[in-house]
């Protein structure tokens, strides 16, 4: 049958309209990130990095054999999402309200440490030195970050007062310039500021811990993944853990971010 170039010409205008199939494979998980936590996590939308995300991928991707998208977002942006069941997860710290919506791993996927800055060759420096306790922070005009959750409840429970600020290199310029004694917050967080504004030969971070967040693998109940996924996640953790190569993964992840 011989066809005509009108109808040729038909036809193929047809088949142009055709919607194109999306061939791209999706993601295994789907995991969300505050897209404001540097160095654990940042950037938007899927260009994220960070500690938090670089761990998660090689956890799920090359321990697991998972594909995994990571996508940031502001933080209550990134818990409204895990509660809808528009992505799968988020890490963090397990509280009862987060567990309403959410399953939890066993394992701890990360381990945040809490240690206190202060100016070097201050009294601050001497005292926390001598008696790195809560009574001692109690003496000091301390700063936190309004979002720190973790610090908003150490506070509570130590009677404590602080300052309040916005981000913490607002709490290190107020420590460099006298107006606060002492920063209570992430050793890595810290570590970062610090080295980014030249502060490390005017601040010093102390060695005594004065508290630790542990954050697990929060799955949201909409997520198809469900309690099966949790099981082999725990597994994967607890062995990594055993043979070495999660410390090496964490020492790996510190030293790059």
């Amino acid at each position: 049958m011989i066809i005509t170039l009108h109808r040729l010409l038909i036809l193929l205008a047809f088949v142009l309209c055709l919607p194109i199939a999306n061939t791209a494979r999706a993601a295994d998980i789907k995991i969300a990130f505050n897209s404001e936590w540097a160095p654990y996590s940042k950037g938007v939308a899927g260009k994220v990095n960070g500690i938090l995300p670089d761990l998660i991928r090689e956890i799920l991707d090359t321990h697991m054999g998972m594909s995994v998208e990571n996508v940031g977002y502001p933080w209550a942006r990134v818990q409204q999402l895990v509660e809808n069941g528009a992505v799968d997860a988020f890490i963090t710290v397990p509280t009862a309200k987060r567990l309403q919506y959410s399953l939890t791993s066993s394992e701890v996927a990360y381990k945040v440490e809490m240690r206190t800055a202060v100016k070097r060759g201050s009294q601050a420096e001497r005292l926390l030195s001598d008696s790195p306790i809560p009574a001692t922070l109690k003496t000091l005009r301390y700063c936190d970050i309004r979002a720190n959750g973790w610090g908003r409840a150490y506070a509570e429970k130590h009677s404590i007062t602080p300052t309040i600020a916005s981000k913490v290199i607002s709490c290190l310029r107020m420590l460099d310039n006298q107006r606060v004694d002492v920063v209570l917050q992430s050793t890595v967080v810290v570590d970062q500021e610090m080295a980014a504004q030249n502060l490390k030969e005017k601040l010093i971070i102390l060695p005594a811990v004065f508290g630790e967040m542990d954050f697990t693998l929060l799955l949201s109940k909409k997520s198809a993944l469900g309690q099966d996924f949790i099981k082999r996640f725990d597994e994967t953790v607890k062995r990594m853990k055993e043979d070495g190569s999660y410390d090496a993964l964490i020492s790996r992840l510190h030293s790059t971010s």
